[in-house]
């Protein structure tokens, strides 16, 4: 009975989070959506792009280059690809069609990081009650919710993986822990390029600082690769080569592209960001009378309940190591310094400020990242690990179930209150598939497409900019028609930087590339359409 409670208890704490950040969806019957039309449905065109070259012999695009930027190759390398993920998306594509399939596949990604953080949690030995506390927060808590307008933030489940294989890793050295944090690594970044790079620096602090609070671990680990030095180098060089597969491919379509500094104006994790969230979220009046707006990109609060729990066991936990009992005293030591760090190495007074991201951009990877700000998924991953163990730490030394009560039930109250109370953004499905339809059925059989990037929804909105280009992509894989349109992290060399394309900037662009006629579209004048000549 107690294991089934238990279950319970989980389950009830993972069905409440599921409904609360999706219940636009859910009370709409499924009629709304929860992202939005520019980064969040690109994410589903290339979802669905990889479904489609994998099912449908005659797609006109293919794995590595999405029908869109025509004809330039290897376009996905411009973003991300989602393969760590879309397998999920490809399991519900073989029962539903592509728009419930996306729905699903963010909430299933929601539920996948629960889980994965509350297994972890608890081969950490956290107490169930803190287990489901950090799942739950893992998973469903205010920043992260909001990042449904960027679904590529999503799947974070395998994150926790590479945290409690790193600790594993220094407590009890092995071949095994070394594999399986390699793995880890490897398979975020292969869910996303950009959680996958902030976990790898989060473990790149977290490992050194971890090694030099555990007394031994450098003396275990030369044992363990003494000892096993071929299997070690046999590791190494497979997931070595497994991220040359990922990587090579972006960095020769990529090659001579790189962030500025200055490009990174906008997108800093300042002390604005670090007390905002999104528009609804609990305090959000509040601090909007003491505090400077923050950008769209850098909504990063989740609560004071969460930002106090890591002040705490900051403080606490350098005094507590003889009474903490436990061998993980290091690890949550380890993981609330992790957090401060990158806090510190991002850090900048203004959005256009010095920070020591002008030192950190040079290290391999970093050139590519433009949204310093999304370091809180690194900041909020280990610093929730190390609070939450040094919680588990202090729960384990309090005597009878009074004192542990006071303490949670008002914590676990505030924190669940603070991640209450926002309802992420969502538009209704039929404002932008049967739009896409639409218009699909008059390019359908061109050589070659271009979507005037505008089009207006069932509401009298007109969606223009990213919007209106990720439009014109969809129009185009519906159409089965590559098209001149594009939206992604960045756009060919050459490719003319206009708001919509006139027929000369076609003629500059295909120039040498191809030869035909380019079906050119308004979507709102559906009774029109006009051929355009490349010689």
């Amino acid at each position: 009975m107690r294991t089934i409670a238990i279950l319970l208890a989980y389950a009830c704490a993972l069905a409440f989070g599921t409904y609360h950040t999706f219940r636009p969806t859910f009370d709409s019957g499924f009629v709304r959506i929860q992202t939005e039309r520019g980064d969040g449905m690109l994410n589903h065109l290339l979802l669905e792009n990889s479904w489609l070259a994998l099912t449908e012999p005659n797609y006109c695009g293919t794995l590595v280059t999405p029908p869109f930027f025509f004809p330039e190759p290897g376009t996905l390398a411009y973003s991300e690809n989602l393969f760590g993920s879309a397998p999920i998306y490809w399991a519900l594509r073989t029962v539903m069609n592509r728009e419930f399939a996306y729905i699903w596949w963010q909430i299933v990604c929601c539920a996948l990081n629960f889980v994965s953080f509350a297994l972890v949690a608890r081969w950490l030995r956290m107490q169930h009650v803190v287990a489901v506390t950090g799942a739950f927060l893992w998973a469903f808590a205010t920043a992260h919710v909001d990042q449904l307008k960027h679904s590529q933030m999503v799947p974070r489940f395998y994150m926790p993986f590479a945290a409690y294989y790193a600790i594993v890793l220094v407590l009890e050295p092995s071949v095994k822990a070394f594999n399986r944090v390699l793995g880890a690594l490897f398979l975020q970044c292969l869910a996303c390029i950009y959680t996958g790079w902030f976990l790898a620096v989060g473990v790149a602090v977290f490992l050194p600082v971890l090694v030099c609070l555990q007394p031994g671990s450098v003396r275990n680990m030369w044992r363990c690769v003494a000892e096993n030095k071929w299997r070690v180098l046999g590791v190494l060089a497979f997931w070595a080569l497994a991220m040359a597969a990922l990587f090579v491919p972006y960095i020769k379509v990529n090659q001579g592209a790189s962030r500025l500094y200055e490009d990174c104006h906008g997108f800093f994790p300042t002390p604005e960001a670090w007390l905002t969230g999104p528009q609804g979220s609990r305090w959000y009046e509040t601090l909007d009378r003491v505090r400077a707006p923050a950008p769209f990109e850098c909504l990063l609060f989740s609560g004071f309940a969460l930002y106090g729990l890591v002040l705490a066991a900051t403080v606490h936990l350098p005094f507590f190591r003889r009474g903490a009992g436990s061998v993980f005293w290091p690890a949550a030591l380890a993981g609330v310094i992790t957090a401060l760090v990158w806090v510190g190495l991002t850090f900048t007074t203004s959005q256009t400020g010095e920070s020591l991201w002008r030192v950190v951009r040079h290290v391999p990877g970093a050139g590519a990242i433009r949204v310093v700000s999304r370091i809180y998924v690194t900041v909020y991953l280990f610093g929730t690990i190390g609070a939450l163990l040094w919680l588990s730490m202090l729960l384990d030394r309090m005597r009878g179930s009074w004192g542990r009560a006071a303490l949670l039930v008002p914590l676990l109250a505030l924190l669940l209150w603070e991640q209450t109370g926002f309802v992420p953004d969502s538009f209704d499905r039929r404002d932008f598939y049967p739009i896409v339809e639409r218009n699909a059925e008059r390019l359908r059989g061109a050589e070659v497409g271009y979507v005037e990037p505008r089009f207006v929804d069932t509401q009298g909105k007109m969606s223009v900019g990213p919007y209106g280009e990720v439009f014109g992509m969809w129009v185009g894989m519906r159409a089965n028609v590559p098209v001149l349109n594009g939206y992604s992290g960045r756009a060919p060399n050459n490719f003319p930087m206009v708001t919509a394309l006139n027929d000369d900037d076609m003629s500059y662009w295909l120039k040498g590339k191809f030869r035909g006629t380019v079906r050119v579209i308004n979507s709102e004048t559906p009774g029109t359409l006009r051929e355009v000549t490349i010689k």
